[in-house]
């Protein structure tokens, strides 16, 4: 199995690295939007904090007057696209991370396989003067003004995977490492966790910092507790003994983060990345956590719209808020590459 996964490594990075050639030497040529346009992506598979790194930025342009929408693939659902979210839309069509940042309604959500066609389509119904592209940096076909790349680095294990800098199937990584990081202008190390303030934070394993490029700057991404509300009711449930689930990338933070903020967990259910969930799994996970409420994230919460009102009104989500420090001289970057113009 190693030799085998070596070797899908090597020809899997041939054929990245050579796409990546092409757009290097103009051959393959980029879509330049008449907008600007901000990437939010990574460099490896699995959760980095696109999303919520995604909707801060969108905040902030918002707060400085700007009209910003977001361009997503929207993986995992049906539709190709181009496409305009609707809070009515199932995750099943457009994708669980589309309709939750549709949900938090601060910005239009597009979703498209193309994201050229994406961003024309935004262009031609004028739905707003800057594109945040959600998971973007592997997706050259459209040009960015900024390129921002966001890495995972809340467990031991995820660090020591991206200081291996191994490729897909082998490690974590969707091209070559030092490659792709070149292509980069700014980078966001994000925990995933729960912490009262930046002073809470660990410190940044100085190793990762040897990795990334010179001058290139580094910025911290933490989350801030909004709290655990009930599902249907919106009101705060109080530190107890909990089941909890999940179906995202890196559940442990998820987890982690319960615990951080006092709650009790009988169980720590894990599901795959994107997961759908049935009525069945719920019940048995009820069934395993008897009398307790279950708890999971803003992400897979979207995916319980079908439920019962019966199962509903015993699940709660931990709510989260990122906040990217320092935040000021992050912004602050953003906006002057935004001026700069577009990059191939």
């Amino acid at each position: 199995m190693g030799l085998l996964s070596r070797a899908a490594s090597v020809l899997y990075g041939g054929v990245v690295a050579a796409r990546g050639a092409l757009y290097d030497s103009g051959l393959l040529r980029a879509y330049s939007s008449k907008l600007p346009v901000i990437s939010v992506g990574n460099v490896t598979a699995g959760g980095n904090g696109k999303t919520p790194l995604c909707l801060y930025i969108v905040e902030d342009l918002r707060s400085r007057g700007m009209k910003p929408v977001i361009l997503s693939r929207g993986y995992g659902g049906s539709e190709k696209g181009p496409y305009r979210v609707q809070l009515s839309d199932s995750p099943s069509r457009v994708g669980d991370e589309p309709l939750l940042m549709a949900q938090a309604e601060v910005a239009p959500v597009y979703i498209a396989r193309s994201r050229a066609r994406g961003a024309r389509q935004i262009e031609s119904d004028q739905a707003g003067d800057v594109i945040v592209l959600d998971d973007g940096f592997q997706h050259r076909a459209l040009a960015r003004n900024v390129d921002i790349v966001s890495i995972f680095a809340g467990t031991p294990e995820a660090v020591e995977a991206f200081l291996a800098g191994r490729l897909l199937p082998e490690g974590l990584f969707r091209e070559p490492r030092d490659r792709a990081l070149r292509r980069a202008s700014m980078f966001v190390v994000s925990e995933r966790k729960v912490a009262e303030s930046q002073e809470m934070l660990p410190p940044l394993d100085e190793r990762l910092l040897k990795v990334l490029p010179a001058g290139t700057s580094v910025y911290r991404a933490y989350f801030e507790a909004v709290g655990v509300r009930w599902l249907d009711s919106g009101e705060q449930l109080a530190p107890q003994n909990i089941g909890a689930f999940a179906a995202i990338a890196n559940p442990e933070t998820f987890f982690d983060s319960l615990v951080r903020l006092g709650f009790a967990l009988s169980e720590r259910q894990v599901f795959a990345d994107h997961h759908p969930f049935s009525q069945q799994e719920l019940s048995e996970l009820f069934a395993r956590n008897p009398g307790l409420p279950l708890v999971c994230t803003e992400k897979d919460a979207v995916k319980l719209s079908g439920m019962s009102a019966e199962l509903r009104s015993r699940i709660a989500v931990l709510a989260v808020k990122l906040k990217v420090v320092p935040a000021d001289a992050f912004v602050v970057q953003v906006q002057r590459k935004l001026l700069g113009g577009a990059a191939s």
